[in-house]
């Protein structure tokens, strides 16, 4: 308990000698849950600063160990909740992305304007790829008109189509994951 009143009272001696004692524990309770050692480094030093920030609100009835755990385990939840949101937004973005069937009247072109970066993924796309996009998406043609106006198998446009969706895809989560990570 004394450690506890110790730590309260800023002894940085004292925090490095609990860091000493109880981090490769902490790092395993989170190596255990997340899997990825990197991950599980950094939400052990969470943990640690948030020791150290929040020291004025320990309590010197429960042992540091505990109160070590404790923060822990919010620490861990926070991560969890934290990628179950970032999961949950990445697959709306790429549901957003698919193309779906066009319905009778086809796409407007007010549909898709609303994307400016999609459209500059788009022009990214080799010149067939993005002459086939731009038939699907903004005149809302099928599949069998483009092939027919391009003159070249609906196979072929599908290919060209899944390909390309493929491309913004992975260009999108990339530049997603991107802004999640700094």
């Amino acid at each position: 308990m004394n450690e506890v009143i110790a730590i309260k009272q800023g002894s940085e001696s004292v925090f490095a000698s609990i860091y000493q004692r109880f981090h490769s524990k902490v790092f395993r309770f989170f190596l255990r849950r997340v899997r990825e050692p990197e991950a599980a480094k950094e939400l052990t030093q969470q943990v640690y600063i948030k020791l150290w920030q929040s020291r004025h609100t320990l309590s010197d009835i429960h042992p540091i160990e505990s109160q070590l755990m404790t923060i822990s385990g919010s620490i861990l939840v926070d991560h969890l909740r934290k990628q179950v949101s970032e999961y949950r937004l990445r697959a709306a973005l790429v549901e957003k992305l698919s193309v779906p069937q066009p319905a009778a009247g086809g796409f407007h072109a007010m549909d898709f304007e609303h994307s400016d970066y999609l459209n500059a993924v788009i022009e990214q796309l080799p010149p067939v790829r993005k002459k086939i996009m731009r038939l699907r998406m903004i005149n809302g043609l099928s599949n069998k008109e483009i092939a027919s106006q391009l003159d070249i198998s609906s196979k072929t446009v599908e290919d060209h189509i899944t390909k390309a969706l493929r491309h913004v895809r992975s260009i999108v989560t990339s530049l997603f994951l991107f802004f999640f990570l700094y």
